[in-house]
């Protein structure tokens, strides 16, 4: 096996490994900057086949790739992006977005303990609606593999599910997967060789997640000849509503289980707000926007928390551009403005962007290069038809083309890095 990057070393001619930011298993993941443009950052995975035979690290380069391929085509909130992927003697990689954060395992190392339950199952909301996501594809993919070292939590609060090395496309008709595969904690019968998996496996291993979480004890393998303990047992905080969630998930027979993510998502939707207290809806108009995102209920123009469970309403996060680049600190400005031009300044032409770039780069940012609009809770990137481009997490926009941006999205317009994030 060859030795890991140094930091420094070069690929594709492209980027600069900046160091080791974690990895185990079959694989290690670097940090790394593109070099041209210069300062976008991402995360390099590297395939370590430690040792097997010619055929079994072939099947490893396979599966590498197929994880490459897979994740390329996706495009959820809840999905690290994929940009790149190549090979080189003896090594393989893949460039993805690099998450700023760490592993709910970490987490729960850190802690020693449970979870608290309000945050567990604000995660494994976000959990569901990838799976959802996922298992709509044609045809479905199942992830096979949920657990929370698979599972990222940005700084940001939002889960990123990584390592897709194992997931695979259902098949009809199919009676049994080619390879039993997956962690036995977390893993349904049907995954060791007792049948085809599908979307009620991955539902099998989110309640097995779920019940770490929240007990901070890994569930007993489902062969295990003990019985498992309630979740209550083990921490008495825990609601009974979500130890009957986390159980009904965990069911071993299929037709016991939640049937689709989204089942799942409304029933730990349904405690959430079964832990706070309703609070009395003030009487006047509604919005036409979207309700509340965790009890649906409609609040009033302006409203910033929920009228009835408390939720802070996500229409009212407030968008935010951090500003670098080179010849100075980085620095924030707010989106309060719709539509929020970008560009560089022409006292001549009467433009005055609301973001003047022209002290980064006067040579490549247009007069009107790019603009931010907002619609309800959500903020959309537009290239004006720019003569240099704007690029998100270095893939250039179509001009005139809308790209809606999640929190975290990587923006650069000349030598200028802006980074968007939603703020309380």
């Amino acid at each position: 096996m060859p030795p890991p990057l140094q930091p420094g070393t070069i690929l594709q001619g492209k980027y600069r490994v900046l160091g080791i930011a974690g990895g185990g298993g079959m694989a290690l993941v670097y940090k790394i900057e593109e070099i041209h443009p210069p300062g976008q950052i991402w995360a390099l995975k590297e395939l370590r086949a430690a040792s097997g035979s010619p055929e079994e690290i072939a099947e490893a380069r396979r599966q590498f790739r197929q994880e490459a391929e897979m994740l390329a085509r996706l495009d959820h909130p809840n999905l690290p992006k994929v940009v790149d992927y190549f090979d080189e003697p003896h090594r393989s990689f893949l460039v993805m977005e690099f998450i700023e954060g760490r592993s709910l395992e970490k987490h729960l190392e850190a802690a020693g303990q449970g979870l608290p339950e309000k945050p567990v199952l604000h995660w494994m909301i976000q959990v569901c609606q990838v799976l959802s996501y996922l298992h709509q594809q044609q045809p479905p993919i199942i992830f096979r593999d949920l657990k929370p070292s698979n599972m990222m939590l940005s700084n940001a609060g939002v889960i990123k599910l990584i390592d897709f090395g194992i997931a695979r496309t259902y098949k009809v008709g199919k009676k049994k997967d080619t390879a039993a595969m997956g962690s036995e904690n977390y893993a349904p019968p049907e995954q060791w060789g007792k049948g085809q998996t599908d979307a009620r496996s991955d539902i099998y291993a989110l309640g097995a997640t779920t019940y770490h979480l929240l007990t901070g004890t890994p569930p007993l393998p489902w062969f295990s000849p003990e019985q498992l303990p309630p979740p209550c047992s083990l921490n008495s905080a825990i609601s009974p509503n979500t130890e009957q969630v986390t159980l009904t998930a965990m069911a071993k027979a299929r037709r016991d289980r939640y049937q689709t993510a989204k089942e799942m998502e409304a029933a730990l939707s349904s405690c959430l707000t079964s832990l706070r207290v309703p609070q009395p809806v003030m009487p006047g108009p509604v919005t036409t926007g979207r309700p509340c995102p965790a009890c649906r209920q409609p609040n009033r123009q302006g409203a910033r928390f929920c009228g009835r469970c408390g939720d802070y309403l996500s229409g009212q996060l407030q968008g935010m551009l951090q500003v670098s680049g080179p010849g100075g600190p980085a620095w924030e400005i707010s989106l309060a403005k719709s539509p929020f031009l970008i560009g560089r300044k022409s006292t001549s032409d009467g433009i005055y962007p609301d973001l003047d770039l022209s002290y980064y780069d006067a040579k490549f940012v247009s007069r009107r290069h790019a603009q931010i609009t907002r619609s309800g809770s959500d903020y959309a990137l537009t290239d004006l038809a720019s003569a240099n481009g704007t690029f998100v997490n270095g893939m250039q926009l179509s001009p005139l083309a809308p790209r809606v941006l999640r929190s975290g999205d990587r923006i650069t317009i000349g030598k200028a890095h802006l980074v968007f994030r939603l703020a309380v």
